[in-house]
């Protein structure tokens, strides 16, 4: 295993640093890398993290400013609590990834390697936008 010297050097001067402009506003396709469950701190209740990869491939071609590799993005839009419009919500987002729904179980782990749309919007966190899921479509 290689460490990390202490000392690190950079390309550009860091003292100069910008914030990249975030993905924008529009709909990517994506690919789901992992899905796990969490609990809000502020509530306590349980949602889904779902990590979602959109390709390089997808970006607009005016778009400079994105990994190169592509773009992560977790959307915490599903709520795990075992109420109607939970219930209803994941349904609707099972069906737009192409999930199979059977019963009363649900396997976030079927959910990796599964496909759709995102709607991409933009919101300030801490003085910066950033691009954020606002919305799940099928492919």
């Amino acid at each position: 295993m290689s460490e990390v010297p202490s000392i690190i050097e950079f390309s550009e001067d860091i003292s100069k640093a910008e914030a990249p402009v975030p993905l924008p506003v529009g709909e990517y396709p994506f690919e789901i890398r992992k899905a796990e469950g969490k609990v809000a701190a502020t509530t306590g209740n349980k949602y889904a993290a779902v990590t979602l990869f959109v390709s390089a491939d997808n970006y607009p071609a005016d778009y400079v400013d994105g990994n190169p590799d592509g773009e992560t993005l977790i959307y915490r839009g599903i709520s795990l609590e075992d109420t109607p419009r939970a219930r209803h919500n994941i349904r609707k987002f099972m069906e737009a990834i192409g999930a199979p729904i059977k019963g009363a179980k649900v396997d976030m782990n079927s959910w990796i390697g599964l496909t759709g749309v995102a709607g991409v919007a933009h919101e300030a966190y801490e003085g910066e936008d950033r691009a954020v899921v606002k919305s799940i479509n099928p492919a």
